[in-house]
């Protein structure tokens, strides 16, 4: 077994293992931003980001280890980090609402 054979077998088991955590934050507007972080080292952060982008249609970035998406998509996140190869029973996702603001005066 080659030395490449052996950091995939260590990335899968990698994505496997991982205790992946999604939450929901208010943004500029109090627009919602998806925020997706836990990611085992090694993982390939920017191409995660363009696929999910790409499956969500969405924008979004990676800021210090952590995926951020514009908008909502705690209902379908866990699918698609699943179609991705990491494990969907490690993600834990967040179902607290965010908190609303008015307008002050």
């Amino acid at each position: 077994m080659g030395n490449d054979e052996f950091d995939e077998i260590l990335s899968a088991l990698d994505r496997e293992s991982a205790r992946i955590r999604v939450r929901v934050e208010p943004r500029r507007y109090n627009k919602p931003a998806t925020v997706i972080s836990g990611f085992p080292t090694g993982v390939d952060l920017p191409e995660i980001t363009r696929q999910l982008k790409n499956r969500l249609a969405t924008g979004g970035s990676v800021v210090e280890g952590e995926v951020y998406l514009q908008g909502d998509h705690r209902s379908r996140i866990r699918e698609e980090l699943t179609r991705l190869g990491f494990d969907g029973e490690t993600v834990e996702v967040s179902n607290v609402q965010l908190p609303k603001r008015g307008r002050r005066g």
